[in-house]
């Protein structure tokens, strides 16, 4: 079991520094990081501090100039109103030392279109690139954003990982992925609630694996794993065919990260256990 003040699991790293640690955070508007152990022990909270966060949905992890960096993404957006988003981006703590985190650089972006409720963040380290997918769904009849809206497909966006300057950086539409496309191909559904109201099939996290090789994007009842190869970005593997990977029930499942035994996932909820998928 997790840590007790884990409550609302929704991104998961594992760090590539420190063997059998991973990096966690809750859902919303507290800045902070877990660190537990693979075997969901409880080593100590990193809180951020003078970050103003709105809602926070996922993390990755890519290599900085002193090490291992940690991205925190604030792009939730459930009313799809937001005027931009960001992405807190600090080193890699030592999981040792459960201290606060106060040196924090804040990367912001704003959409091409129009604002987009997202809960995935992916870093490309080849290409030196940060990728959003959207979560999208049909809007109610009068149009506005509806959270409980059926899965449409989701929207890929990029931005520089390393663009400077002080206002916000655009991203880039670089593709879509045919969510429920997905949807409809699930295997041994769990019957999850979000699957039967029709929005089972939106991404709530993501993770890429550290040799760069596969992509995992999760939903609410799936996990699914895109093969890339040595000269696609992140964008172009999406274009692929994805195979499913066999999963648990998780209670509103968000988390998921490539860890070196292969894939780990972990839902929300107090004390929630942490799920190990061989490769």
């Amino acid at each position: 079991m997790v840590a007790t003040g884990l409550v609302e699991a929704s991104g998961l790293v594992a760090s590539r520094t420190h063997t059998g640690v991973l990096w966690a955070h809750n859902d919303g508007d507290s800045p902070g990081i877990f660190a537990i152990g693979d075997d969901g022990s409880d080593l100590g909270f990193h809180p951020l501090v003078g970050v103003d966060a709105v809602d926070i949905e996922d993390m990755a992890i890519a290599s900085g100039a002193t090490g291992d960096d940690l991205h925190l993404a604030d792009i939730g957006d459930n009313g799809a109103e937001r005027t931009s988003i960001r992405v807190y981006r600090f080193t890699e703590p030592d999981p040792a030392l459960a201290a606060p985190i106060v040196d924090v650089e804040v990367l912001e972006f704003v959409y091409p279109d129009h604002p987009h409720n997202a809960e995935t963040l992916l870093i490309d380290e080849r290409a030196r690139r940060l990728v959003i997918v959207t979560k999208e769904q049909v809007p109610s009849a009068d149009g506005t954003a509806d959270r409980f809206g059926r899965t449409a497909p989701s929207i890929v966006f990029e931005g520089e990982l390393d663009a400077g300057g002080t206002g916000p950086v655009e991203l880039t539409a670089t593709g879509v992925i045919d969510t429920p496309m997905l949807e409809t191909r699930v295997v041994s559904s769990t019957g999850h609630p979000a699957t039967l109201l029709g929005f089972g099939g939106v991404p709530t996290g993501g993770d890429v694996e550290p040799g760069g090789e596969l992509i995992a994007l999760r939903t609410y009842e799936a996990v699914w794993v895109w093969p890339r190869e040595p000269e696609q970005t992140v964008s172009d593997a999406f274009g692929a065919e994805p195979c499913q990977v066999a999963t648990f029930t998780e209670p509103q499942g968000e988390a998921v990260a490539f860890d070196p035994e292969g894939l780990v996932t972990l839902g929300e909820g107090v004390s929630q256990p942490i799920h190990r998928l061989a490769r």
